[in-house]
């Protein structure tokens, strides 16, 4: 028996000085001149590595990459000229302050992929979006035309040829098989678990060349943490958490600020559907916007303050939603994700110096075109929703020449806008956000259908025959109550 647990011992200390002896060799091959030239050699870009750290203490758990940087390819990598005789390190559109990759090895023994992290520090990346949908950073992981200062073998007639004919072959075998379903974690075989897998200090800015905008995404913080899947136990292990930090800035054609979103998320999430195995469409987040975030120059609120011919005519100011509206304090909501969608289920109110905004339930944002449909509604502040009702009573006298009450005709006109002392202005928007159609509401009527010979008509409470006349006056009634 004594033997028997020797043996046992001495396999597995043989094992572990394989994977030792391994990392060890693996630390002078693996170094940065190495990792440039493979990088190189696949992908149409110049690297640069900083530095390798590979070591007795952590060869069994990972390894850790500084200064990495992907930038346009240019002749010293097609030349394939090696790391220590470049002069200088190129400007990157990728760059990556450190990679830090920590793997349980021991775990592959029992069928489980377990990472304890892998994290990407630091990214910092300049991606610019064209007008015809492409985009900068597509060239970059093309397949390089030349390397080592030759043709790259793996553009050779023959090698196109024969990657052709296996694609070919492939097809033929897929062609006899029965049709394959989507995919399912069912048919993995092994169980996935990891610790933390993420971005950290992220920087992402987006140049946007159709409209001139640019979108910077800082201090971005994504966090993939205790993912545990096992496709043959979905019951027990399919849930993960994410935490998503970060500070968005658009930056208007004009140069100037037309919103920041400080935003931080979060939930537990369950990422395959337990019955089929394939993967959860629908995904609910926790998302809370910080104070001190600010919306300025939103189209659907430049709309509401001067465009929409029914407010003017009917003598209402809404300056204030045309300037920076800072957000006053925290607000937490829930939002589902799914396909590019953001849906809010929930109906949150933003508080800002200048209105509170309401969001109704359902509203949403599709990420991927722009294309949105919201209700909302807008609560002026008091002092200004006094000084616009006020403008309306004065443009009611000017009409009237001082006949009747103008509160009273003031809420026949705009009392379906008035809540709690203040303008409320409940609107739909949608379209594309950048350029949205904007509808009110609730119905107004029109000063002008109140003038031509029938004021006198309506202070007296006799609308009738003369009111009528005025073309397009009978929807102008319904609207004021007649």
């Amino acid at each position: 028996m004594k033997k028997i647990g020797y043996g046992i011992v001495g396999f597995f200390a043989s094992i572990l000085l394989i994977i030792i002896i391994a990392f060890v060799f693996a630390g002078s091959i693996i170094t940065p001149s190495f990792l440039v030239k493979q990088i190189e050699s696949s992908l149409n870009v110049r690297a640069h590595v900083e530095k390798v750290n590979i070591n007795l203490f952590n060869v069994l758990s990972g390894i850790e990459i500084e200064g990495i940087v992907l930038a346009p390819r240019d002749e010293v990598a097609n030349k394939g000229v090696p790391l220590e005789e470049r002069k200088s390190k190129p400007k990157g559109t990728i760059q990556l302050g450190k990679v830090d990759v920590k793997i349980s090895f021991l775990a592959l023994l029992t069928k489980t992929v377990k990472v304890n992290k892998l994290v990407l520090k630091q990214p910092d990346i300049a991606l610019t979006m064209y007008e015809d949908g492409g985009n900068n950073l597509t060239s970059l992981f093309k397949t390089p035309k030349i390397v080592n200062g030759e043709k790259n073998p793996a553009l050779s007639p023959e090698a196109i040829a024969e990657k052709k004919a296996e694609q070919e072959q492939e097809a033929k075998e897929k062609a006899n098989e029965p049709p394959s379903g989507p995919f399912s974690i069912k048919d993995i075989p092994i169980a996935i678990q990891m610790s933390l897998v993420g971005i950290q200090e992220g920087n992402i800015q987006v140049n946007m060349r159709k409209t001139g905008q640019q979108i910077l995404v800082q201090k971005l913080d994504l966090e993939l943490k205790d993912i545990d899947i096992d496709g043959s136990d979905l019951a027990s292990h399919n849930s993960l958490k994410v935490n998503f930090d970060t500070d968005v800035t658009i930056i208007g054609k004009n140069k100037k600020e037309a919103a920041k979103f400080l935003l931080e998320t979060g939930g537990k999430v369950t990422p395959f559907v337990e019955k089929t195995g394939l993967v959860n469409p629908k995904v609910i987040y926790e998302v809370t916007m910080k104070e001190d975030s600010f919306l300025s120059g939103f189209a659907a609120f430049d709309a509401i303050a001067g465009e929409l011919p029914t407010l003017n005519q009917a003598g209402l100011k809404l300056d204030k939603l045309k300037e920076k509206a800072e957000l006053k304090k925290d607000v937490s909501f829930q939002v589902e994700y799914s396909n590019g969608k953001v849906t809010f289920l929930d109906e949150p109110t933003f508080p800002t110096k200048n209105y509170d905004l309401q969001i109704t339930k359902g509203s949403y944002i599709v990420t991927t075109t722009n294309y949105h449909e919201m209700r909302m509604g807008m609560l002026y502040d008091e002092a200004e929703s006094k000084k616009s009702l006020a403008s309306v009573d004065e443009k009611i006298k000017q009409a009237t020449k001082g006949q009747g009450d103008p509160k009273e005709l003031r809420n026949k006109i705009v009392g379906n806008l008035v809540k709690d002392e203040r303008l409320f202005i409940p609107f739909r928007t949608y379209g594309d956000i950048r350029n949205p159609n904007v509808e009110l509401g609730v119905g107004i009527g029109t000063l002008t259908d109140l003038i031509g010979g029938a004021v006198k008509e309506v202070i007296k409470g006799k609308a009738g025959d003369a009111l009528k006349k005025i073309p397009g006056a009978g929807n102008a009634l319904k609207g004021l109550g007649f």
